[in-house]
């Protein structure tokens, strides 16, 4: 018998509900990424395709531009993960690329694909829409909260919405919003991929002593929108309460050009905090279990967002977190009592880091009851069926004749 935490193999899968198997058997899935983006889309689009692999799925990635390692490339492919880009030289022009696209893609779309899944905004999904088989499905997935299709912002994502055949919101808030600007439209909640297996219950994790400064992380991407900047550079005045004390801050992401974490590192030089504030850069998939083993606290502090996926990374290791109450966010406080979830104002963000330092030191933190939670919501069990379903038949799965 396998192991909970161990991936499932095809014939295993095909053992335990042969139905289903009987059901996705030579079934093909087109994705539609855009630029194959990082951060969470990353996480979530890897495990999809290895998801879809290990149950005999056919897998078609379409996207206009990369910004994947090779490493990570290779090794979808090896798993039969088939990938359709614009030459490497071609890429560096949008207009060059989308030339390409609209004159290849029709030629190398699958017959017998299912459904075309399409992430991230972008004007290549109305092309895939244009080109799918009569009996697939497009599939619209809004992981932010969606833009008035009306403004500028939302002219690109509010096409893809209004004419894809259906969507996938990532929360119940995004969905809700959508059905605002589309009531017409089937939608449906699917939270993201966040692991290959179901995760296993945490050890009990130490309890910070009361001379023993705690350990905080901030995982993410460094743009304005998510406020890493103003966490560093109020970490000085966040850290004069007794609970916060000598507290370690830790950033670790990407950053698109390297100006935000620059401007960070000369600022943690200028005032003396380079024991107390450590900036780093982007981190692997496989080195976040390590990362977040290190750490007593997960921040977020973002004005505006989708449903974070580090926070359900985090919590199904049994690390509560802080995190303003944006997009998705606040429906992952919903009774859970190991994680604080605030207005987005950031006084109450502040308020919130405390009150959540103060119940750490004093041990009302649980990390199996909040891997519980987040285990029986957001799971592998949870989600990665759902998805299966969405993907290999879409029609039911939405309810489109």
């Amino acid at each position: 018998m396998m192991a909970p935490h161990e991936p499932a193999t095809v014939e295993s899968l095909r053992r335990r509900n042969p139905e289903a198997a009987t059901r996705r058997a030579g079934v093909r899935v087109i994705i539609s990424a855009t630029f194959l983006g990082i951060g969470g889309i990353r996480t979530h689009l890897v495990l999809l395709c290895q998801l879809l692999r290990r149950h005999g799925i056919g897998v078609t990635v379409f996207a206009t531009d990369v910004r994947w390692d090779a490493e990570t490339m290779t090794g979808l492919e090896k798993t039969g993960v088939k990938f359709q880009l614009p030459p490497q030289w071609i890429r560096a022009s949008r207009k060059l690329s989308a030339l390409y696209c609209g004159l290849t893609w029709p030629w190398l779309v699958p017959g017998r694909a299912a459904a075309v899944y399409c992430i991230s905004p972008g004007y290549s999904h109305l092309l895939m829409h244009r080109l799918k088989p009569a009996q697939a499905l497009s599939i619209n997935h809004e992981i932010v909260e969606p833009p008035d299709p009306q403004s500028a912002d939302g002219k690109r994502a509010g096409k893809c919405a209004a004419r894809l055949d259906a969507s996938v919101a990532n929360s119940h808030k995004v969905a809700r919003l959508m059905k605002g600007y589309w009531p017409e439209k089937p939608i449906q909640v699917i939270p993201f991929l966040t692991a290959d297996a179901p995760t296993p219950a945490p050890v009990r994790r130490r309890r910070a002593g009361a001379e023993e400064p705690l350990r905080v992380i901030y995982l993410g991407r460094l743009v304005e929108q998510k406020r890493p900047d103003q966490l560093v550079r109020r970490w000085g005045e966040i850290t004069k309460h007794p609970a916060l004390t000598g507290a370690n801050l830790e950033i670790r992401g990407y950053d698109s050009d390297g100006t935000m974490r620059t401007g960070l590192q000369t600022f943690v030089t200028q005032n003396g905090l380079a024991e107390r504030i450590h900036l780093h850069g982007e981190y692997a998939l496989t080195e976040l279990p390590g990362i977040l083993d290190a750490v007593d606290l997960v921040v977020l502090p973002s004005r505006w967002e989708g449903l974070p996926l580090v926070l359900v990374e985090a919590m199904l290791k049994g690390v509560p977190f802080v995190a303003c109450a944006a997009g998705g966010t606040e429906e992952l406080g919903e009774n859970n009592p190991d994680v604080m979830v605030t207005g987005t104002d950031w006084a109450e963000f502040e308020a919130g880091l405390v009150a959540m330092a103060v119940k750490i030191r004093a041990g009302g933190i649980d990390p199996v009851r909040l891997h519980g939670w987040a285990e029986a919501r957001y799971g592998y069990a949870a989600v990665s069926e759902r998805w299966l379903e969405c993907l290999c038949r879409p029609r039911e799965f939405f309810g489109v004749p």
